[in-house]
Protein backbone atom coordinates (compact mmCIF):
# COMPACT_ATOMS: atom_id res chain seq x y z
CA UNK A 1 0.00 0.00 0.00
CA UNK A 2 1.51 3.29 -1.04
CA UNK A 3 1.89 5.73 1.92
CA UNK A 4 -0.43 8.51 -0.85
CA UNK A 5 -3.09 5.54 0.05
CA UNK A 6 -2.53 5.20 3.77
CA UNK A 7 -2.93 8.91 4.42
CA UNK A 8 -6.43 9.07 2.89
CA UNK A 9 -9.49 7.01 4.86
CA UNK A 10 -10.75 3.95 2.64
CA UNK A 11 -13.87 5.05 0.91
CA UNK A 12 -15.64 8.73 0.29
CA UNK A 13 -13.46 11.15 2.82
CA UNK A 14 -17.31 12.62 3.87
CA UNK A 15 -18.17 8.92 5.06
CA UNK A 16 -15.63 9.46 7.62
CA UNK A 17 -14.45 12.37 10.31
CA UNK A 18 -11.93 14.82 9.27
CA UNK A 19 -9.15 13.30 12.00
CA UNK A 20 -8.33 9.92 12.11
CA UNK A 21 -7.12 8.34 15.65
CA UNK A 22 -3.30 7.70 15.35
CA UNK A 23 -2.79 4.27 16.83
CA UNK A 24 0.80 5.32 18.01
CA UNK A 25 0.83 6.44 21.46
CA UNK A 26 -2.83 4.88 22.65
CA UNK A 27 -2.48 3.66 25.86
CA UNK A 28 -3.96 -0.32 26.08
CA UNK A 29 -6.77 -0.48 28.78
CA UNK A 30 -6.89 2.93 29.53
CA UNK A 31 -8.97 6.07 28.43
CA UNK A 32 -7.57 7.92 25.36
CA UNK A 33 -8.95 11.23 24.01
CA UNK A 34 -9.16 11.91 20.51
CA UNK A 35 -10.50 15.23 18.40
CA UNK A 36 -12.26 13.52 15.35
CA UNK A 37 -12.55 17.29 14.01
CA UNK A 38 -16.05 19.39 13.61
CA UNK A 39 -16.04 19.52 17.53
CA UNK A 40 -16.39 15.50 18.13
CA UNK A 41 -14.17 14.19 20.87
CA UNK A 42 -14.60 10.45 21.24
CA UNK A 43 -12.78 8.51 23.88
CA UNK A 44 -11.24 5.65 22.39
CA UNK A 45 -9.54 2.02 24.96
CA UNK A 46 -7.54 -0.21 22.79
CA UNK A 47 -8.37 -3.48 23.60
CA UNK A 48 -7.04 -6.56 23.57
CA UNK A 49 -8.11 -7.52 20.02
CA UNK A 50 -9.70 -4.10 18.47
CA UNK A 51 -10.18 -0.70 19.28
CA UNK A 52 -13.54 0.88 21.47
CA UNK A 53 -14.77 4.05 20.29
CA UNK A 54 -17.48 6.12 21.99
CA UNK A 55 -18.66 9.37 22.03
CA UNK A 56 -17.11 10.76 25.07
CA UNK A 57 -20.79 12.13 26.44
CA UNK A 58 -22.24 9.71 29.07
CA UNK A 59 -26.29 8.54 28.14
CA UNK A 60 -27.06 8.87 31.85
CA UNK A 61 -26.75 12.57 32.04
CA UNK A 62 -23.89 13.96 29.64
CA UNK A 63 -20.95 13.38 32.42
CA UNK A 64 -17.71 13.54 30.71
CA UNK A 65 -16.38 10.13 29.38
CA UNK A 66 -12.61 11.99 29.03
CA UNK A 67 -12.68 11.36 32.68
CA UNK A 68 -13.97 7.75 32.73
CA UNK A 69 -11.91 4.77 34.73
CA UNK A 70 -11.28 1.71 32.59
CA UNK A 71 -12.35 -0.79 35.26
CA UNK A 72 -10.78 -4.46 35.59
CA UNK A 73 -14.17 -5.90 34.25
CA UNK A 74 -13.87 -4.48 30.76
CA UNK A 75 -16.38 -1.78 31.71
CA UNK A 76 -16.15 1.85 31.59
CA UNK A 77 -17.29 3.94 34.63
CA UNK A 78 -18.52 7.08 34.46
CA UNK A 79 -16.90 9.91 37.01
CA UNK A 80 -19.94 11.50 37.86
CA UNK A 81 -22.73 8.81 38.69
CA UNK A 82 -20.86 5.97 38.59
CA UNK A 83 -22.49 4.13 35.90
CA UNK A 84 -20.30 1.10 34.19
CA UNK A 85 -20.99 0.47 30.49
CA UNK A 86 -19.75 -2.63 28.40
CA UNK A 87 -16.71 -2.24 26.89
CA UNK A 88 -17.79 -5.04 24.30
CA UNK A 89 -20.95 -3.80 23.45
CA UNK A 90 -21.45 -0.19 24.97
CA UNK A 91 -24.49 -1.45 27.16
CA UNK A 92 -25.43 -0.67 30.95
CA UNK A 93 -24.09 -3.31 33.00
CA UNK A 94 -24.37 -1.65 36.46
CA UNK A 95 -26.39 1.55 38.02
CA UNK A 96 -25.05 2.26 41.39
CA UNK A 97 -28.39 3.69 41.91
CA UNK A 98 -30.72 0.03 41.55
CA UNK A 99 -28.71 -0.94 44.89
CA UNK A 100 -28.88 2.05 46.51
CA UNK A 101 -32.44 1.77 45.92
CA UNK A 102 -33.59 -1.61 46.53
CA UNK A 103 -34.77 -0.76 49.90
CA UNK A 104 -36.91 1.74 48.89
CA UNK A 105 -38.36 -0.08 45.84
CA UNK A 106 -39.36 -3.19 48.10
CA UNK A 107 -41.42 -0.45 50.29
CA UNK A 108 -42.81 1.87 47.56
CA UNK A 109 -46.29 1.51 46.35
CA UNK A 110 -47.16 -0.85 43.48
CA UNK A 111 -47.55 2.10 41.31
CA UNK A 112 -44.11 2.60 41.52
CA UNK A 113 -42.73 0.64 38.75
CA UNK A 114 -38.51 0.76 38.09
CA UNK A 115 -38.97 -1.33 35.46
CA UNK A 116 -39.98 1.49 33.48
CA UNK A 117 -36.03 2.98 34.10
CA UNK A 118 -34.38 3.94 31.12
CA UNK A 119 -31.80 1.87 29.52
CA UNK A 120 -28.81 3.49 28.65
CA UNK A 121 -25.76 2.51 26.68
CA UNK A 122 -23.41 3.90 24.66
CA UNK A 123 -23.24 3.77 20.93
CA UNK A 124 -20.00 2.06 19.74
CA UNK A 125 -18.49 4.07 17.00
CA UNK A 126 -17.26 2.00 13.88
CA UNK A 127 -13.95 2.71 12.17
CA UNK A 128 -11.67 1.44 9.44
CA UNK A 129 -8.12 0.70 10.17
CA UNK A 130 -5.74 1.94 7.35
CA UNK A 131 -1.69 1.34 8.38
CA UNK A 132 -1.13 2.74 11.48
CA UNK A 133 -4.83 4.72 11.72
CA UNK A 134 -8.59 4.32 12.54
CA UNK A 135 -10.48 6.23 10.40
CA UNK A 136 -14.14 6.27 12.40
CA UNK A 137 -17.27 6.36 10.50
CA UNK A 138 -20.10 9.33 10.39
CA UNK A 139 -23.18 6.46 10.52
CA UNK A 140 -23.41 4.15 12.77
CA UNK A 141 -22.61 0.92 11.78
CA UNK A 142 -19.61 2.04 9.30
CA UNK A 143 -22.22 2.02 6.59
Amino acid sequence: MSKETMDRPPGPAEAFYPRPIELSGLRRDAVNVRDLGEGVEVVVVPGRERLHVFREICPHMGGPLTQATVCEDATLACPWHGYRFSLESGRLVDNPNERIMADLRRRAPACFKPENAPKYALTPLAYSLVGDRAYVHRKRGGA
